[in-house]
């Protein structure tokens, strides 16, 4: 190599060997072929999501491929490829879903993960929706109880214990949902968070960011831009305690960086105005 030192990064759908290699590869593709998606939507009525996790989750993981090999760098002196696709990173993050598979041989499905872990979403009299998780200590399931009034449930042998309620995960659903429509979400909330008892509003994007503690983050930030003036954003996802992330800029408009990019390549000024000329650039 020219340069032992640079890393680079290359991400494609599937990777540059095996089988699908030439394939094209879209976000959806990578969550359908990985098992994502499948963790995510009900198979006899399957959909896709409104949000583009494959994509994003490949370029946290390219980061962090990056990240470590400019580590490596900075101990041996030398560069390397980093490499991954949305197939690999996408299956990468459903690790823990895997693992279970390897162990029980059971396929998990969307449903799988919410009875097993407790989790439960209603809607209260309005059709607001929130969601419930009782995780593991008992301490949440007393306090909900507490809360609908139903302590008797406790000694209840199809909800007595953890595995009780997996098992009968539907009519416990059912029965909590027909007490929680006889009040207001706001309420129901505020009682369970008095007992400890996770829970919070299913938000849309609308109400995350009326949301005080979304506020406290800081969030939406404004930032100016060159053809569409004030912008809001989200910010950065994480904080730091000495040099805390600020965005001071919009992102680059199409070509914006191109002539500055030509000239560190070593292109004149003549040249690089010749190529926006003939429409190279």
């Amino acid at each position: 190599a020219l340069n032992p030192k640079i890393v680079y990064c290359s991400i494609s759908g599937f990777g540059q060997q095996g089988p699908y290699r030439d394939l094209p590869g879209y976000d959806t593709i990578g969550q359908a072929m990985s098992g994502l998606l499948s963790l995510l939507t009900d198979p006899e009525k399957p959909q896709g999501m409104g949000i583009s996790f494959s994509d994003h989750l490949t370029g946290i993981y390219a980061c962090y491929g990056i990240l470590a090999a400019l580590v490596n760098r900075m101990i041996t002196g030398q560069g390397q490829r980093v490499e991954t696709s949305l197939l690999r990173a996408s299956l990468s993050f459903i690790s823990e879903n895997a693992a279970r598979y390897f162990e029980t041989g059971v396929v998990p499905r969307r449903a799988y993960r919410t009875r097993t872990a407790g989790v439960f979403a209603f809607v209260d009299q309005k059709g607001l929706p929130f969601v419930i998780h009782l995780s593991s200590p008992e301490k949440f399931w007393r306090g909900l109880l507490e809360v609908v009034g139903k302590t008797e449930w406790a000694g209840d042998p199809r909800f007595h214990d953890r595995k009780a309620r997996f098992e009968n995960y539907d009519l416990l659903s059912e029965s909590l949902q027909s007490i929680f429509r006889g009040g207001r979400r706001e309420d129901w909330l505020r009682r369970l968070q008095e007992r400890d008892v996770p829970c919070a509003p299913l938000n849309t994007l609308e109400e995350v960011f009326e949301d005080p503690q979304v506020r406290e983050y800081g969030f939406p930030i404004e930032v100016e831009h060159p053809r569409m003036g004030k912008v809001r954003m989200v910010g950065s996802g994480v904080d730091l305690s000495r040099t805390p992330p600020r965005v001071k800029m919009p992102p680059p408009t199409l070509g914006e960086h191109t002539g500055e990019v030509l000239g560190t390549l070593g292109y004149s000024q003549e040249a690089i105005a010749r190529l926006k000329e003939l429409g190279v650039v």
